[in-house]
């Protein structure tokens, strides 16, 4: 029953919408009807040779294999060409103005969103951070068909590289009831709220601003936002899931799909949290599996390693594979290791 009401809501909705063209094309199929009928009668043809002469009658075609031979029928047909040009016409007209206004709203942001969405970006203080965070978070095999739609004022139109990656383009302030209900933003299931200007401490007023009526709409969606004041009591009256200081896009995107990681990484990085990460230098081959079970009998866990002569870290190392002498073993601990029972030595 409910599936009823809602197609017959949409078919009102699209009557609604499309009153000139369906006039139109029923004035069309009227007179294809009533033209088929007399030309049957008039010219003695059957059903198909009758709707084959309509129809390259009524498209201009005119192959010329088939015509009238009667005086009616040859005022018929005038008569019949004249509305079939003139309604197919205003058809292709009308086709033509919807599909490009349809365009034009796309590209101006002025379209509903009716996709779900995986993530929706609030906020655009430079476009390399706002491509950056969609591509981190699509190269997560989790989401790498993730539904993207981005919010904001400052663009005049969608961005080229948002056509090229399939981002959705919303236009205007997301404090605004209406304009977070053309993004769609009740099927969101994350939130990310950037501060418009990292230097300036007006943006932590639309930023707020924009979690209230996000939270209103959809409390589900699990909302982070950037802050660039030191106190975040605009977000906690809020009610926003986590507040950031301005973030790098990685640690924006790694925070939105693995709740945890920003406080993770300030714990690391931080001389005054309790632990911290180290670096220690192996003087043999040794495989990781002996490395990570030696460091974690000397109170440490080993996350990495890198290689003699190379600029990064591998931290996605096998258990079997082969550290050779000289590499840096990173590991996070309470405290620097002194000694392990194969004798690393602090770098």
């Amino acid at each position: 029953m409910t599936t009823y009401i809602i197609l017959i809501r949409k078919l009102k909705k699209y009557r609604h919408e499309n009153k000139e063209l369906i006039i139109v094309m029923l004035l069309f199929v009227l007179a294809f009807i009533v033209f088929n009928l007399i030309i049957m009668y008039t010219e003695k043809l059957d059903l198909l040779s009758s709707f084959y002469f309509s129809f390259v009658t009524a498209t201009t075609v005119g192959y010329g294999d088939i015509s009238p031979s009667t005086l009616l029928g040859k005022w018929v047909t005038v008569g019949f060409m004249l509305i079939s040009i003139g309604t197919l016409g205003t058809a292709i007209g009308i086709v033509t103005t919807k599909t490009t206004d349809f365009f034009a709203k796309k590209r101006k942001g002025m379209l509903t969103v009716k996709n779900a969405l995986d993530l929706v970006i609030i906020g655009y203080p430079n476009e390399a951070k706002v491509k950056k965070i969609v591509t981190e978070f699509r190269n997560d095999s989790r989401h790498s068909t993730a539904t993207i739609a981005l919010i904001t004022d400052k663009l005049k139109e969608r961005a080229s590289w948002m056509v090229s990656e399939d981002v959705f383009f919303v236009k205007g302030l997301a404090s605004k009831k209406e304009i977070l209900e053309q993004a769609n933003i009740s099927s969101a299931k994350r939130v990310l709220v950037l501060a418009e200007d990292p230097f300036e401490e007006v943006s932590d007023e639309y930023s707020s601003s924009a979690v209230i009526m996000s939270e209103r709409l959809n409390p589900e969606a699990y909302t982070v936002a950037e802050k660039v004041r030191e106190d975040k009591y605009l977000f906690e009256v809020a009610e926003c899931d986590l507040v950031v200081s301005v973030s790098r896009a990685g640690e924006l995107v790694q925070e939105m799909q693995d709740p945890g990681a920003i406080e993770l990484a300030e714990t690391i990085f931080s001389n005054s949290s309790e632990g911290n990460q180290y670096n220690l230098t192996i003087h043999e081959e040794l495989s990781w599996k002996e490395i990570v079970v030696s460091v974690l009998e000397a109170g440490g866990t080993a996350v990495g390693f890198r290689r003699p002569r190379e600029e990064s870290f591998c931290f996605t190392p096998g258990k079997n594979d082969t550290v050779p002498t000289g590499s840096i073993i990173k590991y996070f601990a309470l405290k620097s290791i002194a000694n392990t029972s194969f004798q690393l030595q602090n770098r």
